[in-house]
C-alpha cells in the first residue's frame, strides 16, 4: 500500500504516466513550460505574432534612498547610496499599449547601460552583455484602477481595472537584481496558474501571459 500511495503521488505531480495494461512511465517533460519559466514580454508577443516595441520614457542613474515608490534598499538588499538604474519603458504589441513597467536595476551588475539597449528584452541583455543568469523572481498580483497619465500612456478609460505586478528579480539564486512594478491593460492578458495536489512539496505556478484572444477595446480620446 506504501508502494502504490507513493507512486499515485508521483502519477498526480506529473511525473509519472500510468497507462493501464502496460505499466507505469516517467512522464516526458514538457518542451515549453512558460506558465513555471520566466517569459519576456518581446519572446511572448513574437509568439502571439505581433510585433513587440519598447519605447523608453525614463532611464535616470539614482541613490536607492530616491526611490520615491517603493523600498529599493529592503527589496534589493542595498545600502541607501547604493546606485540603481531608475527604467520606465512603455511595451506594445502591433502599436498598441500593452504594459507600462517601472523598474529599478542594480547599477553595478550592469556596468556603461544605455537607454538604446532597454528597447528590447532585458532577460536577453542581462545573459548576452553582462553573463547574468536570471534564476527567478518572486511577484505579487494585484487588481488596480488605472488613472490619469497610467491610462493616457496605455490607451485605456481613466478609471479602468488593470493588473498591478510588483516582483524582485534575481540572479545566483537569491541575489535580488532588480525591483519593479508594471500595470498591465486590462484587455490584454491572461493570468494562468497550474494547480497541483496539496500532498506535494512543489511550488504553484503562475504567469501573466498576453491572452491569444486579445481584442484591443475602442478607445475615444
Amino acid at each position: 500500500p506504501t508502494a502504490n500511495k507513493a507512486l499515485s503521488n508521483l502519477v498526480s505531480e506529473r511525473l509519472l504516466q500510468f497507462k493501464k495494461g502496460v505499466g507505469t512511465f516517467i512522464r516526458a517533460k514538457p518542451a515549453h513550460d512558460e506558465v513555471s519559466s520566466l517569459v519576456s514580454f518581446t519572446h511572448n508577443v513574437r509568439e502571439r505574432g505581433m510585433t513587440p516595441r519598447t519605447c523608453i520614457l525614463r532611464f535616470d542613474k539614482i541613490a536607492a534612498r530616491e526611490a520615491a515608490d517603493c523600498d529599493a534598499e529592503n527589496a534589493l538588499c542595498v545600502g541607501a547610496e547604493e546606485p540603481l538604474y531608475l527604467i520606465e519603458r512603455l511595451r506594445l504589441a502591433d502599436e498598441i499599449p500593452m504594459m507600462l513597467e517601472h523598474r529599478y536595476l542594480v547599477a553595478r551588475y550592469c556596468p556603461d547601460l544605455t537607454s538604446r539597449m532597454l528597447e528590447g528584452s532585458l532577460y536577453s541583455l542581462f545573459d548576452a552583455e553582462y553573463g547574468l543568469t536570471t534564476t527567478g523572481s518572486n511577484e505579487s498580483i494585484q487588481a488596480v484602477t488605472i488613472e490619469g497619465r497610467e491610462a493616457e500612456l496605455l490607451k485605456v478609460p481613466s478609471g479602468k481595472a488593470g493588473f498591478l505586478v510588483s516582483s524582485v528579480g534575481f540572479i545566483d539564486t537569491d541575489t535580488p537584481l532588480w525591483c519593479e512594478s508594471t500595470l498591465h491593460r486590462p484587455d490584454g492578458f491572461e493570468f494562468r496558474c497550474r494547480v497541483i495536489p496539496a500532498q506535494t512539496e512543489q511550488k504553484v505556478h503562475q504567469r501573466i501571459m498576453v491572452s491569444r484572444t486579445f481584442r484591443p477595446e475602442k478607445h475615444k480620446e
